[in-house]
């Protein structure tokens, strides 16, 4: 691994931070808003996260400001841009609010080790934010600490995506399923015995390497993809629920629930719909195709 790669790597391993990263969680969670305005903060509308795009105002208004400041040191009266550059950090502080609670409402559902990491980039965008805000009362330092904010901001968002990529921090984690089903991506597979399945109850079985969560009512039999979108966990081992669309299974992990019907996002922090699996029961034997990648 480079250098850098280990250096982005180190806060995941940085368990002195766990009782700070516990108790940062535990506020967010309590004092932002649920619901609705919850749902939106996570990006569910959209079937992905919003903090990433949200974040593109802050970097993009700040890099601007730096240009700005850059050009004022070098052109002939370049001293008049300093007036445009302190506007823009004005924008990138004001919006840096919004981002930060679509950020913390992520972080709240996240593994300990991937919050680790989440409160070191949190951390580095407070210090770049009280750089920002410094700067629009700091006279003649106000280009250094512009500058400062946004060298800061900018390690940090590299951070927060080395958060998302490396570390899988609100990516699709059920993304692979339909490509894994093998043939049972083209036409049903025998999964086996309808008696075999409990009546009423979730069960695990598979489509090639494909795993599937199933629901038996009787002899119907309903089924999605088994691997929650969010963050991986195996819904089979999560609740059943009635909604207004029909049954629903609640994610053991961080209760994201899907509907059976159309894979739907009903509710949690997950913002990726489920793959839906087609279900036939014939002779007593339950046949099951993987649908293709599920649609937002």
């Amino acid at each position: 691994m480079s250098l850098i790669g280990a250096l982005f790597d180190a806060p995941s391993r940085l368990t002195a931070l766990d009782p700070v990263a516990s108790r940062a969680g535990a506020v967010a969670d309590r004092l932002l808003p649920g619901g609705k305005v919850r749902a939106l903060l996570h990006g569910r509308p959209f079937g992905h996260p919003a903090h990433p795009a949200m974040a593109f105002v802050p970097v993009g208004t700040s890099l601007s400001a730096l240009l700005l400041d850059a050009a004022a040191t070098v052109l002939p009266g370049g001293r008049a841009l300093h007036a445009p550059a302190r506007g823009l950090v004005a924008v990138a502080a004001a919006s840096a609010a919004p981002a930060a609670l679509a950020g913390w409402a992520d972080y709240t559902q996240l593994h300990v080790d991937q919050q680790r990491t989440a409160l070191v980039h949190a951390t580095g965008n407070a210090v770049a934010l009280t750089c920002w805000t410094a700067s629009l009362v700091a006279g003649r330092r106000a280009a250094l600490l512009r500058t400062a904010g946004t060298l800061v901001a900018g390690a940090a968002g590299a951070l927060g995506g080395h958060l998302s990529y490396r570390w899988a921090a609100g990516a699709n984690h059920a993304e692979h399923l339909p490509h894994l089903a093998g043939a049972g991506a083209r036409e049903h597979v025998d999964v086996g015995a309808l008696e075999d399945l409990p009546d009423g109850e979730l069960a695990q079985r598979h489509v090639g390497d494909a795993p599937l969560c199933l629901l038996r009512r009787g002899d119907s039999v309903r089924a999605l993809t088994d691997t929650c979108t969010h963050l991986g966990a195996g819904l089979h081992g999560g609740e059943v629920r009635e909604g207004p669309g029909g049954p629903e299974v609640v994610c053991p992990w961080h209760g994201s629930a899907f509907r059976f019907d159309d894979g739907r996002v009903v509710d949690g922090p997950a913002t990726a719909p489920q793959t839906t699996v087609d279900v036939r029961v014939a002779d007593g034997r339950v046949l099951a195709r993987v649908d293709g990648p599920p649609r937002s």
